[in-house]
């Protein structure tokens, strides 16, 4: 096997100049996204996904330096304000940071500076001159994601504050690092058509707040902050057109999603806001859409579908709505009925994932397990790093009795959730099964290959220890 398809991580004690490149970069990445992938903390919410992915990739389509790498945005269900930048281009952001944020800019403003991160290399070149980058600094990392996918108490948090040997986390970003971040995300910010006051707006605002409490929040300790930086990105602000950027109504609606499952055990919360809903003081769209979203959670269907009918009545298109309200429908065993409607609106915007997965959940559940798979594969490569995408895919050919086909999609599932072993069992048995694909088994076996070079990979990485 060639050095080239292993993950050649430095000894210990040699730094970063000729040893991590941008592959090596991918491939940790990529190995602490398996972990991830396990994770409980991860939210598997495909409204919350979708957007979060989507707001990302509309500034990374404003950063000419970011469109050669791939990039993956995710949400971690964790009420502190955090957002963390992994190699590889894996971006995650703290639901908490979320519901904290004021506007859509705001929001962007983080996702904005993660991304300058990563296209400026800060890991790489942060442990290159401070000779950090040693065998045991990775492992903490990989390390703290495993502890957080563990044990509940530790939370994501170790992602973004990993010690190694006494050192400060390899994560973490120095002051030029910052402001580097701070100068591209603001340009980004410009290009993509958000305000971009936004950026020391929201840090003020996490200033401010966090004064007289016993900790500021876990963004403001992993990516230092001083009033000199504030005003600096004050004035750099000045410096681009004044945008009022119209929030989204996706990201009202995000964050009252995200609001109802913080409150899905607070039974106090649901009353009162059912008693606000009954006396008719609910009166924004994020307001009800909470209460129906929070309707759903304690198994009351058909008002639930009452109040997301009217919502998307008042906001024909909007796709996350189209999509509660199919949940709704499917929990309330009335699935087909929406089919009419999903289909139509399919047929405008054919490659969205939410109206896909819904589409196809509401097949599976009428026995058009066919009619399924037929679209689920027609967007799969897309998908391929969607794991809720790659299951429902399994269970749909599955329900259609292609097993080969089956095991092949389990077995990239698996592979993403890092269980390799697993994933590699799948892979053989599509190898040795009868698929009447003709290119299924030199396609099967690249998987296989693949998936034993990594676990060669991971072996030649333990031995290093």
């Amino acid at each position: 096997m060639s050095s080239a398809n292993t993950i050649d991580l430095p000894k210990i004690g040699e730094t970063a100049g000729s040893t991590l490149s941008i592959a090596q970069e991918q491939q940790i990445g990529d190995q602490i996204m398996r972990q991830i992938h396990r994770s409980e903390f991860l939210m598997k919410d495909p409204i919350v996904t979708d957007y979060i992915q989507h707001l990302g990739y509309k500034l990374v389509a404003a950063n000419p330096d970011a469109l050669g790498r791939q990039f993956q945005f995710f949400v971690i269900h964790e009420n502190s304000i955090n957002a963390f930048a992994l190699p590889g281009g894996y971006i995650g952001i703290h639901s908490g940071l979320i519901n904290a944020s004021r506007s859509e800019s705001e929001l962007a403003s983080v996702l904005g500076h993660e991304v300058a991160h990563v296209t400026q290399r800060h890991l790489a070149r942060r442990l290159e001159r401070q000779n950090e980058l040693s065998l045991p600094s990775i492992l903490g990392l990989l390390a703290s994601v495993l502890v957080a996918t563990q044990d509940p108490e530790a939370g994501m948090a170790g992602v973004a504050a990993t010690q190694a040997a006494g050192q400060q986390s390899i994560i973490n970003h120095t002051r030029d690092n910052e402001r580097e971040a701070d100068r591209i995300g603001i340009t980004m910010l410009s290009a993509a058509g958000f305000d971009v006051r936004a950026a020391a707006d929201f840090f003020e605002t996490l200033q401010q707040s966090s004064r007289y409490t016993f900790k500021p929040p876990e963004i403001l300790l992993t990516h230092p902050l001083s009033r000199n930086r504030i005003a600096a990105a004050r004035e750099r602000a000045e410096l681009y057109p004044k945008v009022e950027h119209q929030d989204s109504l996706d990201y009202t609606l995000v964050k009252s999603r995200i609001r109802s499952k913080a409150l899905i055990n607070d039974r106090e919360a649901f009353r009162d806001i059912e008693q606000k809903y009954q006396s008719n003081q609910l009166k924004t769209v994020e307001q009800r859409y909470l209460f129906a979203e929070l309707l759903k959670n304690n198994a009351r269907y058909r008002l639930a579908i009452d109040i997301l009918s009217k919502l998307y009545n008042e906001n024909p298109g909007n796709q996350l709505l189209l999509f509660s309200l199919s949940e709704a429908h499917l929990a309330n065993g009335s699935g087909q009925q929406m089919l009419p409607l999903l289909e139509e609106q399919l047929a405008k915007t054919p490659d969205s994932t939410k109206l896909i997965l819904s589409t196809s959940e509401i097949y599976l559940t009428a026995g058009k397990a066919e009619k399924a798979e037929k679209l689920l594969l027609r967007y799969s490569d897309l998908n391929q790093n969607n794991p809720a995408y790659l299951k429902l895919l399994a269970k749909a050919q599955a329900d259609a009795g292609h097993t080969p086909e089956m095991y092949e999609t389990t077995g990239q599932y698996l592979m993403l959730l890092g269980d390799l072993r697993t994933a590699k069992k799948h892979f053989e048995l599509a190898l040795h099964a009868t698929s009447e694909d003709p290119y299924a088994q030199t396609r099967i076996q690249a998987r296989l290959e693949d998936v034993k070079q990594k676990m060669r990979a991971m072996i030649e990485a333990a031995a290093k220890r």
